[in-house]
């Protein structure tokens, strides 16, 4: 229910991923201003009293240790000051009202402990003599020490956020996006991240809706606050909803969820346009239980196994049994369907402090020390990376990427440490791959401006278009105020994906899209008309761009593509790419709106 005595305000951010949310705020990024609040079991009701005396122990122990610091050194209002701390930390206030609390209401001690603090300054505010007001300052400052040990006793995880969540944080990292649970947390709300962060990629893949660039500061108002509206379509967030606005948007949800549906049950369907141009539409993998929803919708392959998804478990290079294990599971589970995986791509946004165990910390890890660089560095373990593929590649079609080449010297000593493996595993009789294919993706300019030059190494290139966008505008794709310049419709970009198709075409081999432009449908026929036959994306968005693709022309797409590659501006192309859409599409209220 919306608040009465509270206006409906809206919030607007950038839209990240689709779909619209209605839920409750759980605010996961810990501030001064913003404090979780979660639910504990009555078995975890001890327990968290336990933490919170332990918490006022310590404090207690920081105030000893200060006033006896003093005491040395000599100032008297110093030790006075001190001595009035420990006095005030005997209040009930502090002490039993806390514990209390906890036990009546099951919610955690920071959230308890914060409420508690704001009435506290509420009445001291009440006051008329300003020399008692100030007094508050005491209670500020021992609240904050009390805080700081309860912050430190506890790491909540987005797996233990509670069901019907809408989670509000200042910026996440792919860890805390791999442990969030799609059947808990509604959507996402983020004041910093880029469009194709990884912890954004892996939010797309889960289908929670994901919106970031959202100051919303000290806004929530936990206390009174029941229900959010995210809109993953528009990037709007509506804090205190009317009724009438709830009505709109729960209206909103059945509309969309009998559209989607509708798009899940065309997963026996081709993937062809109007007048017959086949498309392979594969999936980007993330995570193993995707692999279900990738022949439910009718995925043809595994454009792109990201195999970083093993350190999600490991603190340091998973073993090649290890490695071995997963990889025969994913040639099992495909059925015979093709797999590209993917070399570790670690650095970057990537599980950056495993890299920097191994190497020094960058000012600049996007241009560093990452992907292909770093496994050339870290050859035993890239060796046996290559082993375990080799031998999965025996029991079917199974490929290998290596990413962020930008250049040849790099594509041949990796091609030369893959071919010294097999050798290897041939030596010892066990028995690989008759043919493994190889490809690289190209994701930075000097590799899509020498695309010429690597597909005669190559059996097939990959743009990832996420890192070329970012390398080609020099823009990072993490830094929001730069967000207005990542542009994937900027004109270099389409030129440089036209210029890659049409080198591998004249090299013979073929090239998949495998960014997340591929998954936005806005773009299916621009990439179409480019000459891209194969997309990679994450698996529920196969039904969304299968349908695009089966209401295209592939000549009005070739005509979309010519127009583009003409136009001065990204603006420009991006308009068109709408209305072109909107058009083709226009039963699509997901993404026309």
């Amino acid at each position: 229910m919306a608040a009465k005595d509270k206006k409906e305000q809206r919030l607007q951010g950038t839209p990240i991923c689709v779909g619209v949310a209605i839920g409750k705020p759980f605010v996961f990024t810990f501030s001064d201003d913003l404090v979780p609040e979660f639910s504990i079991s009555s078995n975890e009701v001890k327990r968290e009293i336990t933490r919170y005396q332990k918490a006022l122990d310590a404090s207690r122990q920081d105030i000893i240790r200060l006033k006896d610091q003093l005491e040395n050194e000599g100032p008297l209002e110093g030790i006075l000051i001190m001595e009035a701390h420990l006095q005030m930390m005997q209040d009930p206030l502090i002490t039993t009202r806390i514990e209390e609390e906890i036990r009546t209401t099951r919610k955690n001690a920071e959230y308890i402990f914060q409420i508690a603090i704001d009435e506290y300054e509420e009445k001291f505010n009440k006051i008329p003599n300003k020399f008692f007001r100030d007094r508050f300052k005491d209670i500020q400052d021992i609240s904050r020490r009390i805080m700081q040990h309860l912050r430190k006793s506890v790491r909540i995880t987005l797996a233990d956020i509670p069901p019907n969540s809408i989670v509000f944080t200042h910026e996440l990292s792919p860890s805390d996006t791999a442990e969030a649970l799609s059947s808990s947390i509604k959507a996402f709300v983020v004041q910093e991240g880029g469009e194709t962060s990884h912890a954004a990629i892996m939010a797309k893949a889960k289908g929670i809706p994901y919106v970031v660039n959202v100051n919303f500061g000290t806004t929530l108002g936990q206390a009174e606050l029941k229900s959010v509206i995210v809109d993953g379509r528009t990037g709007e967030v509506i804090i205190h909803p009317t009724q009438r606005t709830l009505a709109k948007y729960r209206d909103l949800q059945k509309q969309l969820d009998i559209h989607l549906t509708n798009l899940e049950s065309n997963g026996t369907l081709e993937s062809e346009t109007i007048d017959g141009y086949k498309v392979l539409l594969s999936a980007n993998i993330e995570m193993f239980e995707e692999f279900d929803m990738l022949h439910k919708y009718g995925g043809e392959g595994v454009g792109l196994f990201r195999s970083e998804y093993l350190f999600s478990f490991n603190d340091d290079f998973p073993n090649e049994e290890e490695q071995y294990v997963l990889y025969r599971q994913i040639v099992e589970k495909m059925k015979g369907l093709p797999v590209v995986i993917r070399t570790f791509d670690i650095g970057g946004d990537k599980f950056r402090s495993f890299q920097q165990s191994f190497t020094h910390v960058e000012d600049n890890p996007f241009l560093g020390c990452r992907a292909i660089r770093f496994m050339l560095k870290q050859q035993e373990a890239f060796k046996n990376q290559l082993r375990a593929i080799l031998r999965a590649g025996a029991l079917g079609e199974v490929s290998i990427m290596f990413p962020m080449v930008s250049g040849l010297p790099e594509l041949l000593e990796a091609k030369q440490l893959l071919k010294e493996t097999c050798m290897e595993l041939k030596s010892e009789g066990i028995e690989t791959a008759e043919h493994i294919r190889i490809g690289c993706m190209i994701e930075v300019p000097s590799a899509a401006i020498t695309c010429d030059i690597l597909a005669k190494e190559c059996d097939f290139l990959s743009i990832g278009t996420n890192d070329l966008v970012q390398y080609s505008l020099a823009v990072d794709r993490g830094n929001h105020a730069m967000s207005y310049l990542y542009s994937p419709t900027h004109p270099s970009v389409i030129r440089l994906i036209k210029m890659i198709v049409a080198e591998g075409n004249r090299n013979g081999i073929p090239v998949s899209i495998c960014g997340e432009i591929g998954a936005d449908p806005r773009f299916t026929s621009l990439l179409l008309g480019l000459g891209v036959h194969e997309l990679s994306v994450a698996s529920r968005y196969i039904p969304i761009v299968k349908n695009a693709i089966r209401n295209t022309s592939i000549v009005e797409a070739t005509e979309l593509a010519e127009k583009a590659l003409g136009m001065p501006t990204a603006a420009e192309i991006k308009n068109m790419l709408v209305e072109e859409y909107r058009k083709n599409v226009a039963h699509d209220f997901l993404y026309n709106h």
